[in-house]
């Protein structure tokens, strides 16, 4: 047998894994990509392929298919409803573009000239105007088709890898498991079972929070007969996921819409953008103040300027999906600097972690034993 490596030889060796592993998923962000959305998806999904294995023992195998097969058929059956009319309206909006942005134009001229800002009228026109539209569509249309091949590709690799991820989670978990230290798996499994609880209940919480936003915005702009309004509800609810400048520019979107709409029931320009601006917050605020309690809790306390410098750390470093991801790996990152702060005074770290998850602590039939190796 060769010669032992120490306790710093084998640190040393998994920081360069973690440090070449981290510095490859930076430089190959496109081809990481659809294996980052599969991991996120089959995350959601385990529970439910958990349950059917359990519930009615069946192999893992034939659990991940029935669960695989679906989402296909969600995905289909979903496609072919809200494709077509997305993309009517996407037809409609390209008709009507030019003349939305020309009565925004007028609007945002004459409100000028009645506040005395009538030098502004040049700056609006330059600002706002669109030369040739289909000038535009036309360069685009290459880009367009090279666009959409990769993201075909990227889709099959994006439901091939979920599928394995369904079906061998368990396995993959067994050899994470045995990766770590025998000495270190009483605390660092339930170090996990933490991070675990904290992305289950973001993760579902903001599933629910699109639907409800999504599905709210979609009445209030049918009721205010915002144009596009489907469009427009599932942009909303996608922009959810992205906290603090998510929800403002969503409802940004849909007051440059109803400016640019000729406005119902007799109201001025201003007046209907008002109304949908108000709309927008009204339900914002009702999300906030009731609807995320009871959903998401305060599981991710995270002060604003944290989330906000997630959100551009992320966007900086994986674009989309970085600012997607930020606020739970910024969260992950809290209970990890808790766990390692307890532990660097000598102390206990779980029922830390369980105070800001809000979790009971186990029954006494359960008891953890990690406080007692902590101090061995």
């Amino acid at each position: 047998m060769g010669a032992r490596w120490s306790g710093t030889t084998k640190r040393v060796v998994v920081v360069l894994f973690a440090l070449a592993a981290l510095y490859i998923v930076y430089r190959a962000g496109d081809i990481v990509r659809p294996f980052v959305w599969a991991g996120i998806l089959a995350y959601v999904l385990l529970p439910v392929v958990a349950l059917l294995e359990r519930r009615f023992a069946m192999p893992r195998t034939i659990a991940a298919l029935i669960v695989f097969v679906a989402l296909l058929a969600t995905i289909m059956g979903g496609g072919r409803v809200l494709v077509p009319l997305a993309v009517d309206q996407v037809r409609d909006l390209q008709r009507s573009l030019p003349s939305l942005v020309a009565n925004a134009q007028n609007t945002l001229a004459e409100t000028a000239d009645q506040l005395g800002l009538g030098d502004l009228d040049a700056l609006i026109v330059n600002f706002a105007g669109i030369t040739d539209l289909s000038q535009m569509i036309a360069r685009g249309a290459v880009p367009f088709v090279v666009g959409f091949g990769h993201f075909l590709l990227e889709l099959l690799v994006f439901l091939i890898a979920t599928f394995f991820l369904l079906r061998d989670a368990p396995r993959l978990f067994q050899w994470l498991r045995r990766l770590l230290p025998p000495s270190q798996r009483n605390e660092i499994i339930p170090l996990f079972a933490q991070v675990n609880t904290l992305l289950g209940r973001y993760v579902r919480g903001q599933i629910f929070l699109i639907g409800v936003m999504a599905s709210v915005t979609l009445i209030g702009l049918s009721v205010l007969q915002v144009p596009f309004a489907l469009l427009l509800a599932l942009m909303t609810g996608v922009l959810e996921v992205i906290p603090i400048v998510g929800p403002i520019t969503a409802g940004a979107i849909a007051c440059l819409v109803a400016l640019g709409h000729p406005a119902p029931w007799g109201l001025s320009q201003i007046w209907y953008v008002a109304i949908v601006a108000a709309m927008y917050t009204v339900l914002r605020h009702l999300e906030d103040y009731f609807v995320i309690p009871f959903v998401i809790g305060r599981i991710v306390k995270l002060h604003p300027a944290v989330v906000i410098f997630s959100l551009l750390t992320g966007g900086a470093l994986f674009g989309l999906l970085g600012v997607l991801v930020a606020v739970p790996v910024a969260a992950t990152l809290r209970l990890v600097l808790i766990y390692v702060g307890a532990k660097l005074r000598d102390e206990d770290p779980f029922p830390q972690l369980e105070e800001e998850l809000e979790v009971p602590h186990p029954a006494p039939a359960h008891p953890r034993p990690v406080g007692r190796r902590a101090h061995s």
